[in-house]
């Protein structure tokens, strides 16, 4: 994997996050695509995660709830990641990238 790929890929979902526009997630991501949560135990596929996202992104804007957005250092896998902000919580989020496409996306604390 190139570092140079995931940050354009990067730059890109944190873009999605600020316009919640979920495409420009969707039309990155590979058809083996999997999302882990650590707050939830089964994990989402490619199609699985298509609907979440679209109603995620629909949600938020229904109740308005903004998202602050930063692109930040992975102190874990190298490169960066994006740290999402509402209220007083925020989440990380990873991802790995295999030829310019993402195959793994992680929602975690940490």
């Amino acid at each position: 994997m190139s570092y140079q790929n995931k940050e354009v890929l990067v730059a890109i979902f944190a873009q999605a996050w600020r316009t919640l526009n979920p495409e420009l997630i969707i039309e990155n991501l590979d058809e083996s695509f999997r999302h882990d949560s650590q707050w939830v135990l089964e994990y989402l596929d490619y199609h699985g995660y298509i609907d979440y996202i679209r109603g995620k992104f629909h949600a938020i804007k229904r109740r308005n709830a903004g998202v602050k957005v930063e692109i930040v250092p992975d102190p874990y896998q190298g490169g960066n990641m994006l740290a999402l902000t509402q209220g007083s919580s925020t989440v990380f989020y990873r991802i790995q990238v295999k030829d310019w496409k993402v195959v793994k996306g992680d929602l975690c604390a940490f």
